[in-house]
């Protein structure tokens, strides 16, 4: 499937202290605007959908590193 280049403009509303909390996730990502961060939000919607649906291989690791020479490692002290 070739995906269109062409932006396309649509409104969206939202209650006023939303749009602020959404304002400050924008500032905190480091997004340039609203645009730019409410396409990454549906880019990783569309992702999770994909993982949830079974349809796609998910594929991960955990890194573990430490200090060998560490002793007693699992001790919270």
């Amino acid at each position: 499937m070739k995906e269109s280049l062409t932006l396309k403009r649509f409104g969206v509303s939202m209650e006023e202290n939303l749009l602020e909390k959404f304002d400050l996730l924008v500032k905190q990502r480091g997004y340039e605007n609203r645009s730019e961060t409410v396409r990454n939000l549906i880019r990783d919607a569309l992702i999770q959908q994909l993982w949830e649906g079974n349809e796609q291989m998910v594929a991960g690791s955990i890194l573990l590193f430490y200090n060998h020479h560490q002793r007693n490692l699992l001790n919270e002290n």
